[in-house]
């Protein structure tokens, strides 16, 4: 107990002396651990999303898949409504099936009104979603066709304080809903994008309608079934293939095959026409690990060059102890104990930082991060590895200073610069690539959002049809003689929505190719700025169904059809199958590979028609000049054509866009945090390595101050052991970082062109911050030179 007093008060006076050193040592090691654990409860947040809803391993959602039999245009989160009828009726090994349908329709109280995004559900959902509740019976809540479900938030928003249980809310045609079970609010991490359900069994529901109508098999619902134990989830997916071309009925087209997808893998699975919310990559997840254990590496580095930056006085330290009796073994356990207390202290460093740090990420990225209600586990895991941090980080220095006097003298023999030149070059190596990665990153983001989509966003506004026809057209033609308003046009969803409307069409070859179809109005490519390659533009739409007269397809499609030229595809008469009929139509013109889709994947070949029943969007140009007054009167105008009682859903096309890359969005910004504490780290491991060289150096550096050498001859001198690492590092970076961040780029189907320009910028950016810290330590030790000058005897 007494030696055990003996060494804290030992190491009370060691930090009393040299408080600049461990201040190093507990920034560094504290901003990696921060970023650790940021990583960390990102990563626990990717894994585990879901997880809330009780046995999530069993619950599937059903994915159709569209296109050629051997190879299918895209998978569809949303299926058929007959789908889950089928599974009901027939599949035994199907224990609960059930189904989802978005819809947005107003509803009110006195205390909000709103144009709401809702599910229809059928009243067995919360049998297979199994969804925590505060209040309200939810074996029985959705049985009642007038009744609706909604988490705390949302029954806050609508109800205030009051008990929401029996309340109404008015909806379309001022038919009431009444509140049946009150859910706890979802975390962030859930596909769930919507927080309200109302029972399917509703009159005006679209599972109602769909249900009543064999022959409608539209896309509408998402569809989640539970499984036996014993079932596997391939089986069943060929299984309700057979099923489906037994019992299809109607025009529509048919899944050529299923895939059911676990309710804990849905986010990382591969993204799925129609998804709730964006999805993540493991490959992200795997690059965020691998860079915090870099982080963490540097760090380490760093607290050893801290500590054997003063080899001299902490030897002398050991020599004073040993002469008092104390053995290698107790001078090892000194120095372990000493860096066990500085990593513990920048543990909690990290925790303070983290805290604070949250509430912007979680900002920034659209995320729910949070640090005390953490998993036990994870804090337990940060704790381990700030304790092997800590030994790691100690264990070369405790060797080196512990030795004895002769031996130690030996081994610092070697000339600092020498000694440290494979550290400095590593270090380099790492932060040059650590940012050409961040702004190749932040550079195939700008691309996503300017380059890739292949027309002009910019000042476009996205509004969302009205389910009453009427109401569309009333605005339409109102907003069209707006001085403000350039252009409008009407389309089936938006540029890079990836809505599955396959077509197959025999091409010259005899090959059989899968097309994407969309819709539009013929203003649609004035909206949005697009060039006709060749031909003429869509003159008109049409409601019925019908083989479209007229057609325009793109490039891609010029090329899958065998045509030498854009020109020679006009006036093509195109065969082609949809929805199970054949249709013929004439190629009037083609249009450039607009981008109907994420650059995760190539623009298929696309014809585009008129066929106005499957509008979804107003796109509306605005003038630059005084655009949020044109904005402000658009609104007005929808205001005053429903009545108040169904309020506009706009954003902008930028913003929507935006959304669309939501995981591209995560990976900059934590690419740009992970840059900023790599330099951060690389600063201060260079103060330490000034640290030590100056140890090293000061009585040359006197003896030159003696002889007449300025500042800038002395801070030349200091730099000059650090430009050939530099250099090294550059050469070393470059192919390094080349080489991950092509293979990083080919996992988009489009993709910026790697150039050497985030290169040059990354290697000045880390010649700078070196060269600024070694000038901080020069300016900071000038003293010390000077007083150094004073002692020596020249």
């Amino acid at each position: 107990m007494k030696n055990a007093r003996h060494d804290f008060g030992l190491l009370f006076r060691s930090v009393a002396r040299r408080w600049g050193v461990y201040a190093l040592m507990m920034a560094g090691t504290g901003l990696a651990l921060t970023l650790t654990l940021i990583v960390g409860l990102f990563i626990h947040s990717e894994l585990s999303f879901d997880r809330f809803i009780r046995g999530s391993d069993r619950v599937y959602l059903v994915s159709a898949l569209y296109g050629l039999e051997n190879k299918p245009l895209v998978g569809s989160d949303i299926t058929p409504a007959g789908v889950a009828r089928w599974m009901r009726a027939d599949m035994a090994e199907a224990r609960q099936v059930t189904r989802l349908s978005p819809v947005e329709w107003p509803l009110s109280t006195p205390r909000r009104i709103a144009r709401e995004r809702f599910f229809w559900a059928d009243p067995n959902l919360f049998e297979v979603l199994d969804l925590p509740a505060v209040a309200g019976d939810l074996k029985t809540a959705l049985r009642a066709r007038d009744s609706i479900v909604m988490t705390q938030r949302m029954a806050r928003a609508y109800f205030g304080d009051q008990n929401p249980l029996g309340r109404s809310l008015t909806t379309r045609d001022n038919r009431r809903l009444r509140v049946t079970a009150i859910l706890r609010d979802f975390p962030a991490n859930t596909h769930l994008d919507r927080e309200l359900f109302v029972s399917g069994g509703y009159p005006y529901s679209v599972l109602s309608l769909h249900d009543a109508n064999p022959t409608y098999l539209w896309s509408i619902c998402y569809t989640y079934v539970k499984l036996r134990s014993d079932v596997g989830p391939e089986a069943v997916a060929r299984q309700l293939t057979r099923l489906t071309h037994q019992n299809w009925q109607g025009p529509n087209n048919i899944p050529v095959s299923y895939e059911l997808i676990a309710l804990k893998d849905l986010h990382l699975h591969e993204r799925g026409d129609l998804q709730m919310k964006a999805r993540g990559h493991v490959d992200t997840l795997l690059a965020l690990a691998l860079v915090a254990v870099v982080i963490l590496l540097i760090a380490c580095a760093n607290y050893a060059g801290l500590v054997l930056a003063e080899t001299d006085e902490r030897g002398a330290e050991m020599g004073l102890l040993s002469a008092l009796g104390a053995g290698r073994a107790h001078l090892l356990a000194t120095v372990l104990r000493e860096s066990l207390i500085v990593h513990l202290l920048s543990l909690l460093l990290a925790l303070a930082l983290t805290e604070r740090l949250l509430p912007h990420l979680n900002h920034s990225l659209n995320l729910d991060l949070r640090l005390w209600s953490a998993p036990p586990g994870l804090m337990g895991l940060m704790l381990l590895l700030t304790v092997a941090l800590a030994l790691l980080s100690a264990l070369l220095p405790a060797i080196i200073v512990t030795a004895p006097s002769p031996v130690r003298r030996a081994r610092m023999r070697t000339r600092p610069p020498q000694r440290w030149q494979g550290w400095v070059i590593a270090q380099f190596t790492l932060v040059i690539s650590l940012l050409i990665a961040a702004q190749v990153v932040s550079r195939q983001w700008d691309y996503a959002l300017d380059s890739a989509p292949g027309f002009d966003g910019q000042h476009v506004a996205i509004v969302d049809l009205s389910d009453n026809p009427w109401i569309n057209r009333a605005f339409l033609n109102e907003i069209r003689q707006l001085k403000g308003v350039d252009s409008v046009a009407q389309a089936f969803g938006a540029p890079t929505s990836n809505f599955v409307r396959p077509a197959l069409v025999r091409g010259k070859d005899g090959r059989l190719l899968s097309f994407t179809r969309t819709s539009v109005s013929p203003e649609f490519l004035g909206v949005y700025g697009i060039p006709l390659r060749a031909g003429r533009n869509l003159d008109h739409t049409f409601s019925e169904v019908v083989a479209p007269k007229d057609i325009l397809i793109n490039e891609t499609a010029v090329r899958a059809l065998g045509f030498a030229s854009p020109r020679e595809a006009l006036g093509h008469v195109l065969g082609y199958e949809t929805d199970r009929t054949h249709m013929q139509s004439r190629i009037i013109g083609v249009v450039p590979d607009i981008r109907f889709s994420t650059v995760h994947y190539a623009t298929p070949p696309m014809m585009i028609d008129g066929f106005d029943r499957f509008f979804t969007h107003f796109s509306i140009r605005v003038k630059p000049s005084n655009e949020a007054e044109t904005l402000r009167q658009i609104d007005q105008i929808w205001l005053r054509h429903t009545g108040g009682t169904e309020p506009i859903e706009r954003q902008g096309f930028r913003d929507y866009l935006r959304s669309q890359y939501h995981d591209l969005h995560q990976q900059v910004a934590v690419s740009r945090l992970v840059a900023g504490v790599a330099i951060l780290l690389s600063a201060l491991g260079l103060m330490g390595l000034c640290v030590f060289l100056t140890r090293h150096q000061s009585r040359e550096l006197a003896i030159r101050k003696a002889l007449g050498a300025h500042f800038g001859d002395l801070l030349l001198y200091r730099i000059r052991p650090f430009l050939l690492p530099l250099l090294i590092a550059n050469i070393a970076a470059w192919p390094l970082a080349g080489l991950v961040l092509q293979q990083w780029l080919e996992t988009f189907a489009a993709h910026m062109t790697l150039t050497p320009l985030p290169f040059v910028q990354a290697s000045l950016v880390t010649s700078a911050s070196a060269l600024g810290a070694i000038l901080l330590h020069a300016m900071w030790s000038n003293r010390r030179v000077r007083i150094a000058f004073l002692r020596q005897d020249v």
